[in-house]
């Protein structure tokens, strides 16, 4: 029997392992291993953040993936030993015929001073609880969503958070007494996307009085207070983060990765130096054609890249060529508040540059994304 091991409970490990498992059945033995024993549905992290979706709604036990036969270790992976087709995690040796790492990214805020301390992050389970609850406390003052560095997955989440936010303290009706400021180190709203994209946003966000700071380096964050380069200093009643990303050590460790850290890929087929292993998701360094920066990271690639692999992997198995390629197309959809939505659609391997485009809020475009939620959730799980 052979075995496909997958690293990473997230969007792409989760649609590898069921795409696999369906198109090989009995005659291959597939293991997901992640160091978490539930799946956080990281895309309504904005919606939990205001008080829309509740915690459970967006948990699901890695575990319900055993109905389907797909086995599920929880450990932390210690160390990648490819050249013996082997992986090692706290728990014992697992060896393998086919990889597949979706590991994604960590946060680090211990690497901007004060950010541990004083600031709360947005893109974790955890920060966006513990967000909902000061929000549900805050009457009035200032608040400041930054990002840390670059790159950082899901660019639209932030401007997402700052749309909801808006709405919350609308429906509150003290949304004159609260200050919402973004901070970006980007020079403009979706740098990869036409001009249009980015003023598009701009003008958005000014007809919601929300205040958008670019092209800035954070450099510490204090008690009440953002301080970027050139002395500038922003002050906040309550500070809202996006940590910098890492790839894992684990992956750091080896000769996979690029002088970032991140796992260079075959933008086609997502596999690395070493046939058969594949890496796909937040970790993976896709490259764009011509402009040869990273594809931005979010969790429709991940689902198209885990597609693309399982399929080839399920073709290698019957002694097949692989014939899936993954073409960097996807969709996304911004909630803009009030039960409406930005559909966005992606090619990011249009030449000469991705073609990116966004559409005026609608109702439509919101139910899509409240209908994709409740889609995954229920088929991949």
């Amino acid at each position: 029997m052979k075995k496909t091991l997958i690293l990473g409970g997230g969007i792409g490990g989760i649609v590898a392992a069921n795409v696999l498992k369906k198109a090989v059945g009995s005659s291959m033995q597939v293991t997901v291993v992640d160091r978490q024993e539930n799946h956080y549905y990281n895309s309504s992290f904005p919606l939990l953040l205001i008080g829309e979706r509740k915690p459970k709604q967006l948990t699901r036990e890695l575990k319900q993936l055993e109905r389907k036969k797909i086995e599920i270790l929880h450990g932390e992976v210690k160390k990648l030993d490819l050249s013996r087709h082997r992986v090692i995690i706290d728990r014992g040796v697992i060896d393998y015929d086919y990889l597949i790492i979706s590991l994604g990214v960590e946060y680090h805020p211990e690497t901007v001073p004060g950010f541990s301390e004083f600031a709360l992050n947005a893109y974790d389970f955890n920060g966006v609880i513990k967000i909902n609850q000061k929000l549900n406390n805050f009457s009035s003052g200032q608040i400041v969503l930054f990002i840390s560095s670059l790159p950082y997955k899901c660019p639209p989440a932030p401007y997402e958070i700052m749309f909801l936010l808006n709405q919350f303290f609308r429906q509150r009706g003290i949304r004159h007494k609260v200050k919402l400021t973004l901070v970006t180190p980007d020079f403009s709203p979706e740098p990869l996307a036409p001009p249009k994209v980015g003023q598009k946003l701009r003008k958005m966000l000014a007809q919601k009085g929300i205040e958008l700071i670019t092209e800035v380096k954070i450099l510490q964050v204090e008690e009440n207070v953002l301080i970027l380069d050139h002395g500038v200093r922003i002050p906040a009643d309550l500070m809202l983060g996006i940590a910098p990303h890492w790839t894992p050590e684990v992956l750091r460790n080896t000769d996979l990765v690029d002088k970032n850290g991140y796992v260079e890929v075959d933008r086609q087929t997502m596999e690395t130096s070493y046939p058969g292993v594949y890496t796909i998701g937040d970790a993976a360094a896709v490259r764009l054609p011509v402009i040869g920066s990273y594809a931005p990271r979010a969790g429709v690639f991940a689902h198209a890249q885990a597609k693309v692999v399982a399929r080839n992997i399920a073709l290698l198995a019957r002694g097949a060529r692989p014939e899936y390629r993954y073409d960097g197309k996807g969709f996304c959809v911004m909630n803009t508040g009030f039960g409406r939505g930005c559909y966005s659609r992606v090619q990011y391997y249009k030449k000469p540059s991705p073609h990116i485009t966004l559409q005026r809020p609608t109702r439509p475009a919101y139910l899509i994304k409240a209908a994709f939620e409740k889609y995954w959730l229920k088929c991949w799980l």
